[in-house]
């Protein structure tokens, strides 16, 4: 979960269970059993006081199927719930492979109880089962659901502007459109499923303070020393997991919690 402030840089822990995004200790051919919380703590620019301490948990590639079962995503949810967050980001790729998991992700995902709410965007895997399909069954399951929009957080007196972008791959985000709608001096918090994104905005020199992604998995096999012998990114290991920064953009990467 991440803990936001103004005042007090970086600061990173790793705990058994804490608070910026939730992930699988196993990968392979494994059934997901073993679910880390990673708490990070980041500074924003320009951050109103009224979001001083904000809160946001993660969940990112649930991959509903095969491999991962209901179950196993109704405990990632209850150890959110238990976290008390102020607002859920998620972030891509709810299912694997068959169209008849949309609705039941949809379900386990109704469960979060954020105090301010839970927001989504999609990812490649939710245009393989109908990106349509899965955007209607998020929103009857009353989650925010961004593709290319922007949300104001107006909270205790604050202004925060939290945006979702397309999928990478398969959307037709206009980035600098999109980013234009809020006002220069107000704190910009993005979901992307794919770190990639990032390349863009440093491109187009577009301001981002936070963004969060999914997709690498962390590479989804890690070796000691050697690390992952693949990653699913143009920049390599350099976004694979984890808090990174290029440039004035702060990204978060978590490892998911789905197969």
């Amino acid at each position: 979960m991440f803990n936001l402030t103004r005042r007090q840089f970086l600061k990173r822990t790793a705990v058994a269970v804490s608070t910026v995004g939730l992930g699988c200790f196993g990968y392979g051919v494994a059934v997901n059993d073993h679910v880390e919380v990673s708490r990070v703590e980041v500074k924003l620019a320009d951050l109103d006081s009224a979001f001083a301490g904000l809160t946001i948990a993660q969940l990112s590639d649930l991959h509903l199927g095969l491999y991962t079962s209901a179950d196993y995503l109704r405990r990632c949810v209850e150890i959110v719930n238990a976290l008390q967050p102020d607002l859920v980001a998620l972030t891509g790729d709810y299912t694997y492979i068959n169209r008849k998991y949309v609705e039941p992700v949809a379900d386990v995902l109704s469960e979060l109880k954020p105090r301010i709410g839970s927001y989504a965007v999609l990812g490649n895997h939710d245009y393989y089962q109908g990106a349509g399909h899965v955007v209607r069954a998020l929103r009857r399951a009353k989650l925010n659901v961004l593709v290319d929009e922007r949300d104001r957080l107006d909270w205790r007196g604050g202004r925060l502007s939290l945006f979702g972008v397309d999928d990478l791959y398969y959307g037709d985000t206009n980035e600098r459109r999109l980013l234009n709608q809020a006002p220069p001096e107000e704190p910009r918090i993005l979901l992307a499923h794919n770190p990639d994104f990032i390349g863009r905005f440093i491109e187009k020199k577009l301001r981002v303070d936070l963004m969060m992604s999914g997709h690498t998995h962390g590479g989804q096999i890690r070796f000691p020393l050697v690390g992952a012998p693949h990653i699913d990114s143009m920049f390599g290991q350099r976004f694979a997991r984890g808090l990174n920064q290029w440039e004035q953009i702060q990204i978060y990467t978590t490892r998911g919690i789905g197969m």
